[in-house]
């Protein structure tokens, strides 16, 4: 007796090379209401405060980064540093910085793969403003911050995610990657939104 195959989750690389898969996706997250439609006033203020949201952690991403550098952190143990935390950080500035450009389209998303989905849709399919490496990007960071940096370190586990030394060098070199992808993420972001709402809504962000 033949046992039946679990069924697979798109994710984005299956939204990019089917748009019936997307847009089914896209109904199915819509039915749950992890989509939901934004009014015109709380889309407006979604637009700016994730966006806002967005570079903060951008800076504060920033400032854990330089502050390892610089040894500035208190630590307990030798060999203890803080790199884990400015890839999640990193992440969660993206992800905001997605949060805000679905805000532009009165769309509001409310977990990681409802809100790709959404982004996939609407600006990649409809718009073409975004393409396949800042979904990457976002793919690359976000596993990243779901792992221990610490045991993908010790585990080697870095194949195309990261170079494949150990110890010290490969937590900088993730957390560097993670922070100049997350930065030119979320400025692409940025751009997209002043080329359709103008620069004027967008200038207090």
């Amino acid at each position: 007796m033949k046992t039946a195959r679990a069924r697979r989750t798109p994710n984005w690389k299956h939204w990019l090379k089917n748009p019936g898969v997307c847009q089914q996706s896209l109904r199915y997250f819509e039915g749950q209401a992890q989509i939901r439609r934004l009014n015109a006033q709380q889309a407006e203020a979604d637009v700016l405060g994730h966006m806002k949201k967005a570079f903060h952690n951008l800076r504060l991403a920033n400032q854990i980064f330089d502050s390892n550098q610089k040894n500035q952190l208190q630590v307990s143990h030798s060999g203890e540093n803080y790199y884990d935390w400015v890839i999640t950080v990193s992440y969660y500035s993206m992800y905001q910085a997605c949060l805000s450009a679905l805000a532009a389209v009165r769309k509001s998303g409310e977990n990681h793969s409802a809100t790709v989905c959404a982004l996939v849709y609407h600006y990649v399919r409809k718009r073409k403003q975004l393409n396949e490496q800042y979904l990457l990007s976002l793919d690359r960071i976000q596993a990243l911050a779901d792992q221990d940096v610490q045991k993908l370190v010790e585990k080697r586990f870095q194949r195309e995610k990261a170079s494949y030394d150990t110890g010290y060098t490969t937590q900088v070199g993730l957390a560097q990657t993670a922070l100049s992808e997350a930065r030119e993420f979320v400025l692409k972001v940025r751009e997209t939104l002043e080329d359709a709402l103008g620069k004027d809504f967008m200038k207090g962000v």
